[in-house]
């Protein structure tokens, strides 16, 4: 590589991080570059939006201007053609530090390496999620918000690698009728199922709108609840082991992202038909 290759590449670089450094290196620009968005708007509803002082705005919206991300028409500040592109791809990935730097601790100590790597990058579809720590007191009960709301819940998907008593206790033994239930297992859940909860099981398999599948592949997420309400998610850590932190959300991005990979799973699996020891007549792919 010649000096000339060298000068041009580096040139490059520092276009690239001066680009980089102007939006994300400003709070006060990222919220304005997000919320002309949706499209124009002045000077005073910049400020009232933002909550933030005219005179500590201005400047930021002056080096907006001067790299042309954004324009003024009359009185209103608009985003150019380029800042639509640069701000559609920002987004995500501010969303995504978001749900990461939020419970930052957490993230880093949980085995992913089994996610599906679309989902890994639709992980800003978690923003506004929570994580919910085990009550000291009872250890080895769900969280509260999650019995609440799997009570309320009329279409149930399951996720597990685990066995969680909300297999058994829950699950099997829902005799709503107007319930719909599909459990995703793997093989060493069901022959757990299968020796100590056979007549549960077999009522569960008898029920119209109650499945089961059973997935022969290792799967890292402990637990993955989505219903209609909200979503729990337990994903083991680092080390393999099921500490019963357990990440909830509401939001329809949340229920989209759980409900697809739930889906993504149930695509490889085997549905469980009939009675419990005749499985190999009555899986069907």
């Amino acid at each position: 590589m010649n000096l000339s290759q060298k000068r041009k590449i580096w040139k490059v670089k520092s276009m690239d991080k001066a680009l980089i450094d102007l939006l994300f290196m400003s709070q006060k620009r990222k919220d304005l570059l997000l919320l002309l968005k949706s499209g124009g708007e002045t000077i005073e509803e910049i400020v009232d939006t933002l909550n933030v002082n005219p005179t500590g705005m201005l400047p930021q919206i002056k080096k907006l201007k001067d790299e042309h991300l954004v324009l003024q028409e009359d009185r209103e500040y608009r985003l150019t053609p380029l800042a639509e592109i640069l701000v559609e791809k920002m987004e995500p990935l501010l969303d995504t530090l978001q749900v990461i730097e939020e419970n930052k601790s957490y993230w880093q100590e949980r085995d992913l390496t089994a996610l599906p790597r679309a989902f890994l990058e639709r992980l800003n579809e978690l923003k506004f999620c929570f994580l919910v720590r085990p009550d000291p007191d009872n250890i080895f009960e769900p969280p509260a918000v999650f019995l609440e709301n799997i009570g309320k819940s009329r279409k149930i998907f399951s996720l597990s690698s685990i066995f969680h008593p909300v297999l058994s206790e829950t699950f099997l033994t829902n005799q709503d009728e107007d319930t719909e239930i599909t459990l995703i297992i793997t093989e060493k859940i069901y022959e757990r199922l299968k020796t100590d909860f056979e007549d549960e099981l077999r009522l569960y398999l008898a029920r119209e709108k109650k499945k089961l599948f059973l997935y022969t592949d290792e799967i890292k997420i402990a637990m993955l609840v989505k219903t209609e309400h909200f979503i729990a998610i337990d994903f083991l850590t680092s080390k393999g082991s099921f500490d019963q932190e357990t990440i909830i959300g509401f939001e329809p991005a949340a229920l989209k992202w759980a409900e697809d990979l739930i889906l993504h799973y149930r695509e490889h699996a085997r549905e469980i038909k009939g009675k419990p020891g005749q499985e190999n007549l009555q899986m069907k792919k």
